[in-house]
């Protein structure tokens, strides 16, 4: 009876991590379809859009961090609450913004609270389900491409029907405080700690080598997929006279293949291997972007069928932290996904700066640059952590 009890459990956490990773992607995602709208309402320019992603970045940063510790304190229910409390509150702010200060406060704590969540959830999964992680992460992480994939077209669709970012960002908001409320009677003690011994060793996480590859591979895989998400529109709309509208048909193809890709790629991790299988999608991913940029417009669809080879990288990777750090997965999951999340914010801030300073196609090139040199250190981590894994 106990062990079904925990299996039940198991069940309906699971479902509620789906539909958490949904909302968090349409509302981490609806952010660079609004960039013309920001632009024009409160009259700032594409650098200024990159201080949003900064102070968005900064929120992240300093919650990963926290989170890591608070999960190893006080387990990871509690942290996915807190987490999807912060989304609901920051919802609320970004529909209510008056002006543009306002409008990044309510992006600090929107990505406050999607770094809690994606910290409790990374690291929960390797205690659901022993002996097939690698195919329930990709799951997980799939549940956020559909959230992505239906908020480009949807989106799109609703702006162009005259429903403005504000009311959006206000029916997201509502949604996410039905979870959060009916997500609290849900009963999780099993998990209620990621580990018995929850002292942490900062010699045994800092002094390894393969930590600082995580964090610059992962943080440049990172900055390619969010400057995706916030500046592909922007850029077809600039360099193309592409309306968000028809963008969004390139972002919907982008994230509804990344969504397939992590469907079925779990599966074929189990049969390469982890970082084996994430190098040879993160070499593909670089050269289906450059081609795609190089051959212009015709290019952009190319760029979009890139999105099948983002699709694993993020979440095996992830699931990976385990296997090199036997003991504090969790806080050198946090510390991880803070440098990563660093890396990005510098790197997208960067390229507001470069879309004003040389122009949107010129700018757009730093993608498949932060996708080679992400490449390179993932194959770093291949070859220093291949050992430890099962292959």
């Amino acid at each position: 009876m106990m062990n079904n009890a925990k299996e039940k459990n198991n069940r309906l956490l699971i479902a509620f991590i789906f539909i958490i990773m949904i909302l968090s992607a349409i509302s981490d995602n609806v952010r660079g379809i609004f960039v013309p709208s920001f632009k024009s309402d409160f009259s700032v320019s594409n650098t200024q859009i990159g201080t949003i992603i900064v102070i968005g970045s900064i929120g992240y940063i300093i919650f990963s961090y926290l989170g890591g510790i608070l999960c190893e304190i006080i387990g990871h229910k509690k942290v996915l609450l807190i987490g999807t409390g912060f989304m609901t509150l920051s919802l609320i702010t970004l529909s209510q913004s008056p002006n543009f200060i306002i409008l990044l406060i309510g992006m600090f704590l929107l990505n406050a609270g999607w770094s809690l969540i994606g910290i409790s959830i990374n690291t929960m999964v390797p205690l659901l389900a022993a002996g097939f992680n690698a195919i329930l992460m990709n799951l997980i992480h799939f549940s956020y491409g559909i959230g992505a994939t239906i908020t480009q077209k949807a989106t799109g669709t609703l702006l162009y029907k005259g429903i403005d970012w504000r009311s959006i960002y206000l029916y997201i908001a509502i949604l996410f405080g039905i979870v959060f409320i009916t997500f609290i009677p849900v009963k999780t003690p099993f998990i209620r700690k990621a580990q018995k011994d929850s002292k942490i060793d900062y010699g045994y996480i800092f002094k390894n080598k393969v930590l600082y590859f995580y964090m610059i591979g992962l943080g440049l895989y990172v900055s390619s997929e969010m400057a995706t998400s916030n500046w592909f529109v922007n850029y077809m709309k600039e360099a193309y006279n592409i309306s968000e509208n028809v963008g969004t048909y390139y972002t919907t193809v982008f994230f509804g293949i990344f969504a397939l890709g992590r469907l079925f790629g779990g599966f074929i991790v189990e049969k390469l291997g982890t970082t084996k299988s994430v190098l040879i999608s993160s070499v593909l991913a670089f050269f289906f972007y450059a081609l795609g940029i190089i051959l212009g417009e015709k290019g952009l669809f190319v760029i979009a069928l890139s999105g099948l080879f983002f699709a694993i990288t993020f979440p095996t990777l992830i699931l990976t932290v385990s296997n090199v750090f036997r003991k504090n997965s969790a806080y050198a999951v946090g510390i991880i996904t803070m440098a990563t999340s660093a890396i990005s914010m510098a790197m997208n801030f960067f390229m507001g700066w470069l879309n004003d300073a040389m122009g949107v196609r010129y700018a757009y090139y730093t993608i498949p640059i932060c996708l080679f040199i992400s490449a390179f250190f993932i194959f770093l981590i291949h070859k220093n952590s291949s050992k430890r894994e099962k292959q």
